[in-house]
């Protein structure tokens, strides 16, 4: 009986929401203008761990007093954390609570970030490169009508007192792994056939990576910390040609092992549209039948990333793409060399005879059958399988 590859994709799309847990400090002094910092997703690495923004980090400010037009109480201002002081604050220059007035904050991360522009009631981001950059780029609520440090406690236990700066990812993450089901099966009649798998390159292709976005204010009050509005479908408007990135993963995947085919990206939120965006691998698979070298394979494996599941990569998500490898046998050709009877079973090619089927070292995978099997469980834990049949 012939063998043929199956690869299952399964995906498992994360959505992680916003936590209360906040960074301790003091204050000091209780006219000095100073920030209390929360991270709104946890997320791992790369980008910002947990919810607690880290210290070595900086972030930038803007700041209007109420009254004034077109003035600035804080321009760009970067804030870092002084530990001294056991406080976040601004950088090179001092700032004090004005009298008589309270003061809106809008803040973002990474400090400097080229592409954004910062109002009163709206953050616009254009013409950023996500890929090159490949960093965290969040933003933060706005803290609306403030005279003074807030003082806020976090269970019930331990206060803090500063601006609240609460922030919120705007890109989206994807990860890909690889893992091998099996590599060794007996058959009832004795026959035992393994399996060696081996990557050589691996990428994704078709990916916008180059965009912007604009977020407006979700309401209007006075006073309070208020959240944006996210686009249309909490994506991103792509700038550009989609592009290809090359992945990391090469050399032999062994059972029981998940595999890191591409690293951790951020990516640009964006539509995903079906047979554009795709993973591809190109692998070779040697079988040994009895412990003959039976046949030796070369090709690519891609797999679409749009699935009914999942439509886009939305900001503030996480998705992780697992492909999982698993031989198994077959009625059909599927691309492998049509076996010969009257072969030698001793020559190397297994018993193949080349000139009546497919050269083993070159086979002719053209009625290879994609076929997507979806079945979905809840929002936090989308399953989708799909078998590649080569």
């Amino acid at each position: 009986m012939m063998k043929k590859l199956i690869i299952f994709l399964s995906i498992a799309a994360v959505m992680a929401s916003a936590c209360s847990k906040t960074e301790l400090g003091n204050a000091g002094r209780s006219h000095q203008v100073a920030f209390q910092t929360i991270a709104g997703l946890n997320t791992k690495a790369p980008g910002i761990n947990g919810t607690v923004f880290p210290k070595t980090e900086t972030f930038s400010t803007y700041a209007w007093a109420e009254g004034t037009i077109g003035e600035y109480f804080m321009e760009d201002i970067t804030i870092a954390y002084f530990p001294d002081d056991t406080l976040w604050k601004a950088q090179g220059e001092t700032f004090y609570w004005p009298k008589n007035t309270t003061v809106d904050f809008v803040s973002y991360y990474p400090t400097g970030l080229s592409g954004i522009t910062v109002e009163k009631d709206k953050i616009t981001y254009s013409g950023i490169d996500v890929n090159t950059l490949q960093k965290d780029i969040m933003y933060a609520d706005k803290a609306a009508g403030f005279s003074d440090n807030a003082d806020l406690v976090d269970d019930s236990i331990s206060g803090f007192t500063g601006v609240p700066t609460i922030f919120r990812h705007a890109l989206a993450k994807v990860n890909f792994k690889v893992a091998l089901t099996y590599k060794h099966k007996k058959e009832a009649d004795g026959t035992v056939t393994d399996w060696k798998v081996t990557v050589n390159s691996t990428k994704l292709s078709g990916v916008y990576t180059k965009g912007g976005c604009e977020l407006n204010l979700a309401s209007d009050p006075t006073v309070g910390v208020i959240g944006w509005e996210k686009p249309a479908n909490k994506v991103w408007t792509p700038e550009g040609t989609a592009v290809d990135i090359d992945g990391t993963l090469t050399g032999n995947i062994e059972t029981g092992t998940l595999y890191q085919a591409v690293d951790t990206l951020f990516v640009l939120p964006q539509l995903l549209d079906a047979g554009q965006q795709k993973v591809t691998l190109n692998v070779t698979v040697e079988t040994t039948r009895n412990g003959a070298a039976f046949l030796r394979e070369t090709f690519d494996v891609s797999a679409n990333l749009k699935l009914d599941a999942i439509p886009a990569w939305e900001m503030n998500h996480i998705y992780t793409y697992i492909l999982r490898f698993g031989p198994t046998a077959s009625n059909g050709n599927g691309g492998n060399p049509l076996p010969n009877p009257g072969g030698d079973p001793s020559n190397p090619s297994g018993g193949v005879d080349p000139s009546g089927g497919v050269d083993p070292d070159d086979p002719n995978l053209n009625d290879a059958i994609i076929t997507f099997d979806p079945a979905v469980d809840g929002w936090e834990g989308v399953n989708v399988v799909a078998s590649i049949n080569l």
